[in-house]
């Protein structure tokens, strides 16, 4: 499979329906070249480094109102974000502020960087002394949350929304004149990541309200108006305040000041492969202050998204309590010596089997004691091997016309974008005997069963949702001897991929008459 780094831009249109003001998130992707790779980690995280202090400049328009109304309820994530926004009027800028057409939106933290300095980071189009107070906070609020790193709440790969997918495609059809290839990437498909949270959260200030006509059993999401308690929860593990006290010892006349360290950039990389083997590569520049002559340790620590630090199993990649971590030894030579480290881990080595993984990673710099002098935060990326899953539901009908069992099996299937696979349905009598039937070509009696091949075409694809079918198996009723009335049958459903069984159904009965 081929992989692509994205870029998000996260865009907040408006849309004026009969169904609760119902808002459009639309994410646009530009593909990065990076060769072809197995697909392992999906993650487009946008963190800045930890205690950053970020300039924001306006680009003309709208007013002194707005512009205040704007510092004010972007600095609300300061209280829980080791982070500082420095408003400036000239000079570059790491987020830039516009009021043009386009609606709301906001590219995703540090993919502003990206972004030339002449354009617009951010957007705000009609702000103006007439907008109602709260609109103003929930919605600088939710855009300054993207400008440090979150991502849509309710595209969260956790989250329990069943779309009704009919009635989405024709809002959207509607509304927007897309098609429902389009409506499938922009609003149904769900993150691959969870930069939003490890638990969904309803509350969050990330979410935008969906009305319960657009979802199969009327779920439905208010607006939200305020940072959550979940929201202050991840945006605190990604942006730590650093809570450690300098330790100064003293001896007669002579003070001896505590080894410090600051954090100047960490950014982390997936998919990158490195003598052979996929992995991460963290990168860290850092400066360590009054350590001359001490090694020191800048490391990166695994955990599952929980807090459960990862166990290693080979002593490769392991930290001195036996978890998985990566790091590297550094010696000041100067009172203020800057570095710069450069760390891979396999991602084998997180001794990880197949399925899916939300997992968490820490970097920090330690001093020669083991003392913790400097924290990047937590940055959250989903582990994936193989193709994931959903429980498999199978829906049948009788086509008389075709004179067939049509089989359609509802499930999502993750991480298996553009792979080969196929579908298999295998029946058998009630008493759990394989059917079986003569095969001419073969020239002997084979098992029943009927195949359909298919291929995801998005990360997180889903099957027979809805009011229409797009994968089924039909099955001539010519196949099953009918020994009376009402004959009973029972068959399920296998996903294979290279020949290898990769999730089954469980099992379906139905009856046939003469």
């Amino acid at each position: 499979m081929k992989y692509f780094r994205i870029f998000l831009i996260i865009i907040s249109l408006h849309i004026s329906v009969n169904l609760n003001a119902q808002i459009s998130c639309v994410d646009k992707v530009a593909p990065n070249t990076l060769g072809n790779v197995q697909h392992g980690v999906f993650d487009i995280s946008s963190k800045w480094t930890n205690g950053s202090v970020l300039t924001v400049k306006f680009l003309g328009g709208s007013t002194d109102f707005v512009h205040q109304k704007i510092q004010q309820y972007a600095r609300l994530w300061e209280n829980f974000a080791n982070v500082k926004f420095n408003f400036v009027t000239s000079g570059n800028a790491d987020i830039r502020i516009g009021f043009e057409k386009g609606g709301y939106w906001s590219y995703p933290g540090s993919h502003s960087k990206n972004i030339p300095q002449s354009d617009r980071t951010m957007n705000y189009e009609g702000f103006d002394e007439s907008t109602p107070e709260v609109v103003l906070k929930r919605t600088i609020l939710h855009e300054f949350g993207h400008a440090l790193g979150l991502l849509h709440e309710h595209k969260s790969p956790l989250s329990p929304i069943q779309w009704n997918k009919p009635k989405v495609y024709a809002l959207y059809m509607q509304t927007q004149g897309w098609s429902a290839q389009k409506v499938d990437e922009q609003v149904l498909n769900r993150y691959s990541v969870e930069m939003t949270n490890k638990e969904y959260d309803r509350y969050s200030i990330m979410h935008y309200p969906i009305d319960g006509s657009l979802t199969l059993d009327g779920y439905s999401v208010d607006w939200n108006t305020d940072i959550s308690p979940g929201d202050r929860k991840l945006i605190g593990e990604m942006y730590p305040f650093n809570t450690k006290t300098p330790i100064i010892s003293t001896g007669g006349t002579s003070t001896t000041t505590a080894i410090s360290s600051t954090l100047k950039n960490v950014s982390i990389e997936h998919n990158v492969i490195r003598n052979g083997k996929q992995g991460m590569s963290i990168k860290g520049q850092y400066q360590i202050n009054n350590g001359l002559g001490k090694k020191c340790r800048f490391a990166a620590y695994f955990y599952n998204a929980n807090g459960v630090p990862l166990n290693d199993f080979n002593s490769l990649y392991v930290s001195v309590n036996g978890k998985v971590a990566v790091g590297e030894d550094v010696t000041p030579a100067y009172e203020a010596s800057l570095f710069n480290s450069d760390l891979f881990l396999p991602y084998d080595e997180l001794h990880l089997g197949n399925g899916s993984h939300n997992l968490k990673s820490v970097v920090s710099v330690f001093d020669d004691i083991g003392r913790e002098i400097a924290q990047g935060g937590a940055t959250y990326f989903s582990y994936r091997n193989g193709p994931i899953l959903s429980p498999i539901h199978n829906v049948q009908i009788f086509d008389n016309t075709k004179y067939s069992l049509v089989v359609m099996p509802k499930f999502t299937i993750m991480n298996a974008r553009a792979n080969q696979l196929s579908v298999v349905v295998h029946f058998f009598y009630n008493n759990g005997a394989p059917v079986t039937y003569y095969d001419s070509f073969k020239r002997q009696n084979v098992n029943l069963s009927y195949m359909s091949n298919f291929v995801p075409a998005f990360e997180n694809t889903t099957y027979n949702f809805g009011q229409y079918s797009d994968l089924f198996i039909n099955v001539p009723l010519s196949f099953f001897p009918v020994f009376g009335n009402n004959t009973p049958y029972k068959y399920y459903t296998a996903i294979i991929k290279d020949g290898v069984q990769i999730a089954t159904s469980s099992w379906t009965n139905f009856l046939l008459n003469r």
